[in-house]
């Protein structure tokens, strides 16, 4: 199959086609395509039981032993049913060993179900091509959302999880919801606890007690998007804050570095990524596993200490009198976001 666009990306989410056997899935907007990931997978595991039908692979995994692709691939499930090999990979370390196995599916060899969540690659990518050009594989690239589209999603996720608004709460919620489609979905989702047994539609009112909590969320958001490398996804989550403090910010940073330096001394000692996040103390918010992992290959020992130096240097500016400590600390975050790239 070619490449799927427009409205055939969401026909194809609904139901897939069978005959496609691997998946490529691409770029700026990691957010829904991680979301599809997560549609494909369920699809493709059906009714299935097994525990150990889905394997994730990282990017480091697949480049230490390339034959572990093909071989869970080619391995069959305990129970019987399907088997799903899920590689998340933000390099071009893995090509090979995902373009074997893609031309393994091509040939009919049997395997199980191949999805690929690639980060924000080039369309020109040879790995692109490939899974486009191939019989029984597709591609589907994620591009920003419009307000229109982003829009159309919340309401149909709040429908779907039972929320309803006061006239004006529904346009006031819109408004407040982040552009990141992983954000907007743990905001509407955080929105549905509250409105559970609540008896009654959600007002502004209930909208803007929630905010009041959105500090903190958007300061994790914030950092996280740095530590993507996402600069301008950082610099609106601080912008979601009132009255922030700079000084806040940049330790809310700081510790995300500390989390990333534990997990690479564990990497760096043979651990894998997924493994590492799972051994870090205080443990990790279970949503935010996959994109510490995903960071924390992005990151190295050379470059957390240059990080280091940006928060120090900006911390040391934002306590002189006067000091404009947002402005220091959004351009603290976007330096640091920059490093990701380096």
């Amino acid at each position: 199959m070619a490449q799927i666009k427009g409205a055939s990306i969401r026909r194809f989410l609904d139901k897939p086609d069978k005959s496609v056997r691997a998946i490529l899935l691409y770029g700026p907007n990691e957010s829904v395509a991680h979301e599809a990931a997560q549609r494909l997978a369920a699809w493709a595991l059906g009714k299935s039981d097994d525990p150990y039908a889905i394997t994730k692979l990282g990017e480091d995994e697949i480049k230490r032993d390339s034959a572990r692709l093909a071989d869970a691939l080619a391995a069959q499930s305990l129970l019987g049913g399907p088997t799903i090999v899920w590689a998340r990979i933000s390099g071009k370390g893995a090509d090979e060993a995902i373009l074997d196995a893609l031309a393994g599916i091509e040939r009919g060899e049997p395997s199980g179900y191949l999805i690929v969540e690639a980060g924000d690659l080039g369309g020109s990518a040879e790995i692109v091509k490939k899974f486009g050009a191939a019989t029984h594989a597709s591609v589907i690239a994620f591009y920003e959302e419009t307000d229109a589209e982003r829009a159309v999603y919340a309401k149909a996720l709040a429908k779907e999880l039972t929320i309803t608004f006061d006239r004006d709460a529904e346009d006031y919620f819109l408004s407040t919801l982040p552009s990141d489609r992983g954000l907007a979905r743990q905001e509407i989702e955080k929105l549905a606890l509250y409105a559970h047994n609540l008896g009654r539609n959600i007002s502004v009112e209930d909208l803007e007690t929630l905010m009041a909590s959105e500090a903190e969320s958007a300061l994790d958001a914030a950092s996280l998007a740095a530590a993507q490398g996402k600069a301008a996804k950082a610099v609106e989550s601080l912008a979601r804050i009132d009255a922030l403090s700079g000084v806040s910010a940049l330790r809310a940073l700081l510790r995300r570095l500390h989390q990333l330096r534990d997990a690479r001394i564990l990497i760096d000692g043979g651990m894998s990524s997924e493994d590492a996040v799972a051994k870090l103390r205080p443990p990790v918010f279970w949503k935010e596993r996959d994109a510490v992992a995903s960071q924390a290959r992005l990151w190295s020992s050379k470059k957390l200490n240059a990080a280091y130096d940006v928060l120090w240097a900006a911390e040391m500016r934002s306590k002189t009198a006067g000091a404009p400590q947002e402005l220091i600390a959004a351009d603290a975050y976007r330096n640091v976001a920059k490093l990701v790239g380096n």
